[in-house]
């Protein structure tokens, strides 16, 4: 028991993980047995917030009755720093979204946002706290991670509702000017205009891709010589990926005639490090075959790019892979003498053009005529569709023209970040509709008051 409270603040902002505030004791006694982390439940308003201690104060002015506040925070708290030891984990095999957050923490998890299964060692922490585990997983989909009353841990889209849906959804709170409103302050309009962007689930291994080499094939033009001499013509073998097309090579000396394009195998070793993923020295047209030597992964996959390869489980391990790719042949002529020389270097410029191609992998998520495209977005954990649009669309509701209200009104419980509210003010004009994104509670004597602030869609 904490004795008479005179004064409680409460609040939550969408991006925090946590109810925080403070409250005003007038109980010396009470005040003394208070102890860090010491659980307290804070009924404000007839809602009922499981706290614990974060840290108390004593102020004295040398006149007056010494000022006793305590400061709490949801019991969610437990879950990072300082209270939480951080920790190393990689998930190896195949895990449920869900499954790896409360595992993380050890709890159960209020999961209002998409669940999917994450390819084995996809998801790896290094000194990580078990709630940075479950911002890791639900920021990757477009989600948050928030604290209920009750201090169960909730994961939600940042936009439960489309920004685009909000005129016509069920709303959770009406608010009007003759019963609730206090006061109303309008702001700036974000203007970061989104409405088309790129999600992958994999991290690249770089685009347009572009290699130049001499022809060291025994069997090739050049029967496996690699030294030439004025008079000589070197065959050279460019290999691109689909999406570059080459422009005409500039020679410094001599000439070089273009050969037709062309499949060759080529077999490599791929290393995996305790990972999912590796990459081949060559874009990949089609894979031929795969050996395991050693420990097998499972079924390789190729991603987009056509380099990255991807196994289901992580480990270490080795594949041999055996796969077809694109490359042109060029013949370089040399002149026996330059500038009076008959040794001398030459130089060859390849320049090559890129276009984008959709593969596999990867997905556009677009609202409207899709002018406005936002950054591309490159997510490792994102290995399902549906995960990509659910990022897409936070991506793009972030992008929408949104005007950021505070509002001020008497008490009334349910509030949360994420819910959409109905405002009805005469005086500021039409009724419109916004989204939550922070709540605080004040309460002194017998005054409960409660501020919001929101994202008004223009």
């Amino acid at each position: 028991m904490i004795g008479s409270v005179i004064s409680a603040t409460l609040s939550h902002a969408e991006m925090d993980f946590a109810w925080s505030g403070s409250l005003e004791v007038t109980d010396p006694a009470s005040f003394q047995r208070i102890r860090i982390d010491d659980p307290i439940d804070l009924e404000l308003g007839g809602e009922v917030y499981k706290l614990i201690v974060d840290h108390k104060t004593l102020d004295r002015d040398g006149i007056g009755t010494p000022r006793l506040s305590v400061a709490v925070v949801s019991a969610s708290a437990r879950y990072t720093a300082p209270r939480a030891i951080p920790f190393d984990r990689t998930w190896n095999t195949p895990v449920w979204a869900k499954d790896a957050a409360e595992e993380a923490i050890g709890a159960a998890i209020e999961w209002d946002l998409v669940n999917w299964l994450i390819t084995g060692g996809r998801l790896a922490v290094h000194n990580a706290s078990p709630l940075d585990v479950v911002k890791t997983i639900a920021e990757a989909a477009g989600g948050l991670v928030e604290s209920l009353p009750d201090g169960t841990l909730r994961v939600r889209h940042r936009f439960p509702v489309a920004v685009h849906a909000w005129n016509t959804a069920s709303v959770d709170h009406v608010l009007t000017d003759d019963e609730d409103n206090l006061s109303c302050r309008e702001s700036h309009v974000r203007r970061t205009r989104i409405n088309k962007v790129l999600v992958r689930g994999y991290l690249p291994s770089g685009d347009g891709f572009l290699s130049v080499e001499i022809d060291p094939r025994p069997d090739g033009p050049n029967k496996g010589q690699t030294t030439f001499y004025g008079g000589d013509t070197a065959h050279l073998l460019v290999y691109a990926g689909k999406e570059v097309s080459l422009a005409s090579p500039v020679t410094s000396a001599g000439g070089i005639m273009p050969g037709a394009w062309q499949e060759v195998k080529v077999t490599q070793d791929i290393v995996f490090n305790g990972t999912s993923t590796a990459v081949l020295d060559k874009p990949a047209v089609a894979i031929d075959s795969t050996i395991w030597i050693g420990n097998d992964l499972g079924t390789i996959s190729k991603e987009a790019d056509d380099r990255t390869i991807t196994v289901p489980n992580a480990g270490v391990a080795i594949a041999r892979i055996t796969y077809r790719t694109r490359v042109r042949s060029w013949g370089l002529y040399a002149p026996p003498i330059v500038a009076g020389l008959d040794e001398f270097p030459v130089n060859v410029r390849f320049i090559g053009t890129t276009q984008e191609i959709l593969g596999a992998g990867e997905i556009f998520c677009q609202r409207g005529d899709g002018a406005f495209r936002g950054l591309d977005i490159s997510d490792p954990l994102l290995t399902s569709d549906e995960a990509k649009r659910s990022r897409g669309r936070a991506e793009i509701d972030a992008g929408e023209p949104l005007q950021e209200v505070s509002l001020t009104c008497l008490h009334r419980p349910g509030f949360e970040p994420g819910q959409l509210v109905e405002v009805h003010d005469a005086l500021m004009g039409q009724s419109w509709r916004g989204k939550i994104t922070s709540v605080s509670h004040a309460a002194g004597g017998t005054r409960l008051i409660t501020s919001l602030e929101l994202l008004r869609y223009i």
